[in-house]
């Protein structure tokens, strides 16, 4: 197996892991959010998304400052 492939591996169970836990901790922080069903869904889609944009940007920043 390639290192490349290893990494991507490596990288692939990351993110499955991190992607369960922000899924249980957005629904946990959202438990006296008022709102249900779809509206709940939405709520929770927006906060993922904004929170997973927020998370890329600041690595992004610590790849492009210079020393």
């Amino acid at each position: 197996m390639s290192q490349d492939k290893k990494i991507q591996e490596i990288a692939d169970s990351v993110a499955d892991i991190t992607l369960e836990l922000m899924e249980d901790s957005i629904h946990w922080q959202l438990e006296s959010y008022p709102a249900d069903g779809d509206d709940y869904d939405a709520v929770h889609g927006e906060v993922m998304f904004h929170a997973i944009e927020k998370m890329y940007m600041s690595t992004k920043r610590k790849y492009y400052e210079v020393d």
